[in-house]
């Protein structure tokens, strides 16, 4: 792999993928593709093209790069009211995306989907591996990643000699984690047992996630890979190394005051009351494919990505020996 070019360069994951080639691999030619700069600091691509996921100048743009490898990581990923533009953004730039790959000269092609694409169900193993179902029920951010695989397999159909992967990590975590995701686990002054669930959270290290990518890259693999570690922590884990109050409370009155605050539009609601099926139901998932194929081996743990998020990230009143 020598020219890569990645949609979303300058966000979480796309910055952890610039940083991870930069220090392994600094032969690799990198195209950058965003609506925002790079911001002051930040590892830059060689390239960078400031552009909407969904321009229609997409193609002409890789095709003047030549990449021989595209990974997709634009995606509208923080909720919004404005579900038409969310959807706009993350299914019809997925399908721009796709149009703009087919014709660009790429030998492989990665879409980042997530593990919210299983969904959070009471019947789900724990862990899930690539052979579950993907139910993602009413939750936008899941059911639009459901949609992007669907379109993403169907590419690979038509186009044989591209080797396409979708790759499903777990919550990513680790020092650039700043999301609404953090807030909602690390930022609410309690966390609750919703029906008394203590549910298994599972977070993979940003690094892991980027060091599996171009694993699953290099070896120019197909089809749909977990990346996660093998273990987890509930809640009341989470809760005493944060040294907050853990309390028992009904779904239904959660998602009533979620929902509420969703509405108003208050500061801790920023995620719709259909998120909290996720904290209601397990969906930790098993990377059987990247350790059986691959060979891969995770750096950080599951709670050792928890322990790091809370040290980098101040979280008051935590305990983290």
């Amino acid at each position: 792999m020598q020219r890569l070019a990645i949609t979303g360069s300058s966000g979480y994951l796309g910055r952890t993928l610039i940083e991870h080639l930069r220090l392994r691999s600094s032969d690799v030619a990198i195209l950058g593709l965003d609506i925002r700069a790079p911001g002051a600091g930040a590892p830059a691509p060689d390239r960078f093209a400031e552009m909407d996921i969904l321009s229609p100048a997409l193609g002409a743009t890789l095709r003047e790069f030549r990449p021989d490898a595209v990974i997709h990581a634009a995606y509208a990923m923080t909720p919004t009211h404005d579900r038409r533009r969310m959807r706009s953004v993350n299914v019809d730039g997925c399908r721009n995306l796709l149009d703009a790959a087919a014709g660009c000269g790429a030998g492989r092609l990665m879409l980042i989907s997530s593990a919210t694409a299983y969904g959070a169900w009471p019947d789900n193993p724990v862990p899930m591996d690539e052979s579950w179902p993907l139910r993602p029920a009413t939750f936008q951010y899941a059911a639009e990643k459901v949609e992007c695989e669907e379109m993403t397999r169907q590419f690979a159909e038509r186009h044989p000699g591209i080797a396409v992967t979708l790759v499903r990590p777990a919550i990513v975590g680790g020092p650039g984690m700043d999301n609404y995701i953090y807030r909602f686990i690390f930022k609410l002054p309690l966390l609750a047992l919703l029906d008394g669930r203590d549910n298994p959270v599972q977070f993979v290290h940003e690094e892991d996630v980027a060091a599996a990518m171009l694993a699953i890259l290099s070896a120019g693999a197909r089809g749909a890979f977990n990346i996660a570690p093998a273990d987890w922590s509930p809640i009341s884990e989470i809760a005493a190394a944060t040294r907050r109050r853990l309390v028992y409370l009904p779904f239904w009155l959660a998602r009533l005051l979620h929902g509420a605050g969703w509405t108003l539009r208050l500061p801790l609601s920023e995620s719709p009351p259909e998120f909290l099926e996720f904290a209601r139901y397990p969906w930790a998932i098993a990377a059987r494919r990247l350790k059986e194929e691959l060979g891969y081996e995770f750096r950080y743990s599951s709670r050792e990505t928890m322990r790091e998020i809370i040290r980098s990230r101040r979280v008051s009143g935590t305990a983290t020996a």
